[in-house]
């Protein structure tokens, strides 16, 4: 049976592994789901919609799956937030469920958002991604895998995330950031992210590649079709690949560059 402690308020509907882990004062609504080995810890809230995979931790007074922060949303709507594997929500992180009936704000596996990170309706987050306090990220935003977003960074809704990416604390993006990329500011690319794919085993013919890859479309004064004209004309790598069609085909609000 799970250990709920008797102080907590769990709805007889939710669906609790054998072996979940329930604080004082913490809140499980109606129809959540939680896997085994996930801990919730007090004054936490899991609402309605919540389906949580296994190995989860909630920190204290994390509220997930709450109301979207949409004006024009309707409450009585069936929406949710479904959370994969091995993710940690520390204290008052908030994640919105989404606007859209039927469908779902998505987070991946591995996942380490730290206090009082925020992620509003409908994003959807890949893997093995950092955010450090305060991080704001508004709706209908894509992250990739392997992102790490300094503390206070702030996101535009719509906003596409590539792999790897990484933003300096306090700044902030209203167009796409390209996998691979640094932020700092406010919508300055400050290059490649070297140390961090170093640090991830990318070979040093890879990174050469996604370094000329990035200048001729990324820090170069042709025009983005030119520049797109040109790699074209060349044979690239997956990495590569990637990132010329993340400049290719961003998102409705465009791709930063230098």
């Amino acid at each position: 049976m799970p250990q709920i402690h008797p102080l907590a308020l769990v709805s007889d509907s939710a669906q609790l592994a054998p072996d979940v882990e329930v604080a004082p004062f913490a809140i499980i609504e109606d129809n959540v789901t939680i896997g085994p080995g996930c801990r919730i810890a007090s004054q936490a809230k899991i609402c309605s919609g919540v389906i949580m995979g296994s190995d989860n931790i909630v920190h204290h007074g994390a509220v997930l799956g709450g109301d979207p922060q949409d004006l024009n949303f309707d409450p009585a709507s069936s929406s949710g937030v479904l959370i994969g594997n091995g993710n940690t929500f520390r204290e008052y992180v908030t994640i919105n469920r989404s606007t859209q009936a039927e469908s779902h704000t998505t987070i991946g596996d591995r996942n380490f958002l730290m206090a009082v990170a925020h992620l509003a309706h409908d994003v959807t987050m890949g893997h093995d991604n950092i955010l450090a306090n305060n991080v704001m990220i508004a709706g209908h935003c894509q992250l990739g895998s392997h992102i790490f977003l300094g503390g206070g960074s702030a996101i535009h809704q719509f906003i596409h995330i590539g792999d790897f990416a990484m933003t300096q604390g306090n700044c902030g993006m209203t167009r796409d950031v390209p996998p691979y990329c640094i932020v700092h500011k406010i919508n300055e690319l400050s290059g490649l992210n070297v140390i961090g794919l170093k640090r991830a085993g990318f070979s040093p013919e890879e990174r050469k590649e996604l370094k000329r890859a990035y200048s001729l479309l990324l820090n170069s004064k042709a025009t983005r079709a030119d520049a797109l004209q040109e790699v074209d004309q060349l044979s690239w790598g997956p990495l590569a690949t990637k990132l010329i069609e993340a400049v290719r085909t961003p998102s409705v609000k465009g791709i930063l560059t230098r």
